[in-house]
């Protein structure tokens, strides 16, 4: 049998390099660009953890949605109202399933406790996009 993390860190690792140039295309030279910040950490980190995990044996195929991007997690993570109370935590972490029959992500539990990986990198990801934004409100 063929060991395939390496393919898959190969894999992870070129589109975390043709991401990093997008974003870096797209940066209007601010410093505090937080959306370009979000994105940069969603590139070099949650990518990486989700990579790891091994997200990207059904994700990255086409076939399960979501396609594990920016543009397409950004979307779940601003469902919620916190770090720990969001989309992509629910389902990564596997909580607030209907039933346990029912998982709430088919793929399983991917983090043992939402202060591992890669629900912590989640997290992080959370507080840089809308920490301080959702907190002022």
């Amino acid at each position: 049998m063929i060991d395939a993390r390496p393919l898959v860190a190969m894999l992870a690792s070129l589109l975390i390099a043709g991401a990093c140039q997008t974003v870096q295309a797209q940066d209007n030279g601010s410093a505090n660009n937080t959306i370009g910040d979000g994105k940069m950490f969603f590139q070099s980190a949650v990518l990486t953890k989700f990579a790891e995990n091994g997200c990207f044996k059904c994700h990255a195929r086409g076939y399960v949605r979501p396609n594990v991007s920016y543009e397409s997690m950004i979307r779940r993570l601003a469902i919620g109202d916190s770090a720990e109370n969001n989309a992509v935590i629910y389902k990564i972490a596997n909580v607030r399933s209907i039933s346990p029959g029912m998982p709430n992500h088919p793929g399983g539990q991917r983090c043992a406790t939402i202060d591992a990986e890669p629900c912590k990198s989640v997290r992080q990801w959370w507080e840089i996009e809308f920490g301080q934004e959702k907190a002022g409100k």
